[in-house]
Parts: structure tokens; C-alpha cells; sequence
């Protein structure tokens, strides 16, 4: 049996899977393949394309995300633009902090939610807080996923990313032994992925590093890539 509950972030409402023993969902509340719930409130209009987005009039699926190196780190344009105040604080941190992590703010879906899956909610919860303020790079909640041994093999890639690092959805196919060439049904595979953040398909962008799409809407890979120390544009 699975067990939901629901909890607010700076990037919207998520909802939570649990078997008991196990995280095996997490979802933005919207997003087009979150579990279509009958006391689960859907804004709408439901997210329906992984590609659209735009921002300042531009697709945000054409952004780049790209890391800064250490001599970039220190170049006199950057200290220019962290001395003006405009590079200080990332939209991403400033959208993701805004979570609450008391235990009362979690909601569960059942009355006799057990409490195993109480404690995977809560630890969940707590490691979301900690991802958003910029204090975990890593999760230890246990995870379950539940798909196609294809699909598995593509998500135990995603778990490889390292923190702040992007891939290819090529470099993504040969990390789960399979050839470049299965980009296009690695691409589908990753975005089926049941247990977003946690396992980062927000990591994997394009051959030329473009956003691509993502599942959870374009606007929240933007804001994720900046936590992790993207420049996005």
C-alpha cells in the first residue's frame, strides 16, 4: 500500500510517496504525471508540456546553464556584480528557503497514515530544508522506484550526478550501459523519473547544454540549477 502526504516549498506543493519502509514518489502538485489523487487540489492551469516556460519574453528551454570556473570565480566582472548586489543571493535560494519544516505542517492523506511512513515524511521533509537553504548536497531517505528494468538502470544513473554537475542525456545512456544513441529513449526514461530532486533529473541537459525540458516545469530546473551554482541565461 502506498501512503501520501503533502508538504509547501518555495517552489510549490509536493507531494510524497511512501510504501512504509521507503520514499517512491515525489512530485511537484501539477506536474503532469503527479498521481492524479482525489483530495490532492490541482492548480491549474496542469502542467502539460516539459518544455514550455519563458522568461523576460525568451524560451527557457533554449538557457544555458553553464558553471563558473575559479578564475571566473574571481574575474573582475563577477566581483563587479557581487560588490553591486545583484549575483548575492540566487532566485533559486531565495524561492526554495521559504519552506517549513515543523512536523505539523506536513499533511497526510490517510487518517491512519502508519508511523514508519510518518518518519520517511518527516526525514523527506527535513533533507528537502536543508537541500533549499544550500546546507545538504546529498539524501539518505531510502528509495524505492518502480518502473521497467530499462527505466531503473536510467534512474540509478541519475543518482550518479554529483551535486552541481551537469550531464548529457547521452553521457546518461552510457552511464547506464547503454549507447549514445539511446539519448532519445534515455530522455523518455528520465522524464518519468518518480522521485524528482532527490533523484536529480534536473542535473541532465541537452548535448549543447540547453535546459531542454523537465517535468516539474522549466521554471523549477531554472531555480534548481542556481542552488547548485549554475549561471542560467
Amino acid at each position: 500500500m502506498t501512503f501520501y502526504a503533502q508538504m509547501s516549498s518555495g517552489l510549490g506543493r509536493i507531494l510524497l510517496c511512501s510504501t512504509g519502509d521507503h520514499l517512491n514518489g515525489l512530485y511537484f502538485v501539477g506536474q503532469k504525471d503527479c498521481p492524479p489523487l482525489a483530495d490532492l487540489s490541482i492548480p491549474l492551469p496542469r502542467a502539460s508540456d516539459p518544455t514550455a516556460g519563458s522568461m523576460s519574453g525568451l524560451a527557457i528551454k533554449t538557457f544555458k546553464a553553464s558553471k563558473l570556473s575559479n578564475d571566473d570565480l574571481f574575474g573582475e566582472a563577477n566581483l563587479l556584480r557581487t560588490a553591486s548586489g545583484a549575483h548575492t543571493t540566487s532566485m533559486a535560494k531565495a524561492a526554495g528557503a521559504i519552506i517549513d519544516c515543523d512536523p505539523d505542517s506536513l499533511s497526510y492523506m490517510q487518517a491512519e497514515t502508519p508511523a514508519n511512513a510518518q518518519a520517511i515524511f518527516l526525514q523527506t521533509q527535513k533533507e528537502l530544508g536543508e537541500y533549499f537553504l544550500g546546507d545538504r548536497t546529498t539524501f539518505s531517505v531510502p528509495l524505492l522506484t518502480e518502473g521497467t528494468d530499462f527505466q531503473k538502470k536510467v534512474w540509478r544513473a541519475l543518482l550518479d550526478i554529483p551535486y552541481g554537475q551537469s550531464v548529457s542525456y547521452a553521457d546518461v545512456a552510457r552511464a547506464a550501459g547503454l549507447t549514445a544513441q539511446h539519448g532519445r529513449p534515455v530522455g523518455t526514461a528520465v522524464g518519468r523519473n518518480p522521485i524528482t530532486i532527490i533523484i536529480p533529473c534536473h542535473r541532465v541537459l541537452s548535448s549543447v547544454g540547453t535546459l531542454a525540458g523537465y517535468t516539474g516545469g522549466l521554471e523549477r530546473k531554472f531555480a534548481l540549477l542556481q542552488l547548485e551554482g549554475f549561471t542560467v541565461g
